[in-house]
């Protein structure tokens, strides 16, 4: 009897714990205000490989449809230039909590040619995910939001209809396919719309940001996530930040 009775302590405490992060996290989702942002500034700047010896992308092996998508893909993990500049950076102001209204523009994610496009891009909590097939093939799409299960689905061969997800929950989603498990593409998902992923110069620009002081932070698929520490824009003032990864 006391063993069950101790047992179900523990399983209340663990209940309760984790109900109260969750409830936390939600609260921290919520905390941002649309406001009406006259005069904004804007933060700019390039994300660039500072270490000593730039890392080469990787060669994927296909192991089935070669017929369709050939024997070899790039991984597009590490797109640097010649300049050392960095392609796909998600950079992003962190914990900002009132500013211009979130786009309703849904994410967008592609089969095409056995890999996922675009490899890297950003979502806004409350929108829409479309998931398409642009290849004569089936697909599979498994995502995880935070390391945690969000949808699992069958996407048929081109022509089908496209199908449609709400994202409920922020974070990094990692999207997988489990046919094809060389296929790898990731969707950063923010509560407020001051992200943006750097070009093929490795630049990108926020705009229309209220005065105020803000951490910066990027993200890369192999590099991980830094801070860039804290800037101050002024009303109408351009602040330039680079993104240096080793």
């Amino acid at each position: 009897m006391r063993r069950k009775t101790f047992l179900f302590i523990i399983f209340f405490l663990i209940y309760a714990l984790s109900t109260t992060a969750e409830a936390t996290d939600k609260k921290k989702e919520s905390e941002y205000k649309v406001i009406e942002v006259t005069n904004g500034g804007s933060i700019s700047g390039k994300a660039v490989f500072t270490g000593a010896t730039v890392p080469n992308d990787e060669t994927l092996i296909l192991t089935s449809h070669q017929d369709v998508c050939g024997d070899t893909l790039p991984a597009r993990k590490y797109l640097i230039n010649a300049n050392r500049e960095i392609r796909n950076v998600v950079v992003y102001l962190d914990g900002i909590k009132a500013g211009k209204e979130i786009p309703a523009d849904p994410v967008i994610i592609d089969n095409l040619i056995c890999a996922f496009e675009p490899h890297v891009s950003i979502g806004y909590k409350g929108n829409m995910v479309l998931n398409r097939n642009s290849d004569p093939v089936l697909h599979g799409i498994q995502t995880m939001i935070n390391g945690r299960f969000f949808y699992n689905i069958s996407i048929p061969e081109k022509g089908f209809k496209q199908i449609e997800k709400k994202l409920i929950k922020a974070g990094l989603m990692a999207v997988k396919c489990y046919i094809h498990p060389w296929m790898v593409g990731y969707v950063y998902i923010f509560t407020h719309p001051y992200a943006a992923v750097t070009d093929e110069k490795g630049e990108f620009s926020i705009g229309d940001i209220p005065s105020g002081s803000y951490e910066v932070k990027a993200w890369h698929e192999g590099f991980g996530e830094i801070s860039l520490g804290k800037v101050t824009v002024a009303a109408g003032g351009a602040v330039i930040v680079n993104a240096n990864f080793k």
